[in-house]
């Protein structure tokens, strides 16, 4: 799965977002943010493993592993469809 910029992504509960100074997300984070909740970003950059995201007016950093893109708002409010 490859999201572009101006793509919403879908981030779930407990996944961890970072803010960094420097040229390596892993290495230089500053900022360590854990969702409470699911989550449909802005992904506005792209960096090694990790997308830009923004929250807040806030840019983030999350690694592409933990990231789905976003399909619509009733799939996820509709709680026939929330996987267990």
């Amino acid at each position: 799965m490859n999201l572009k910029i101006g793509d919403l992504a879908y981030i779930p509960s407990e996944t961890y977002l970072f803010q960094y100074r420097g040229s390596k997300p892993a290495v230089d984070a500053q900022k360590f943010e854990r969702l409470k909740e699911p989550k449909s970003l802005l992904v506005i950059g792209e960096v090694l493993d990790y997308y830009e995201i923004l929250m807040f007016g806030d840019s983030w950093f999350v690694k592409k592993r933990e990231v789905y893109p976003a399909k619509g708002r009733r799939d996820y409010d509709n709680p026939a469809r929330r996987s267990l």
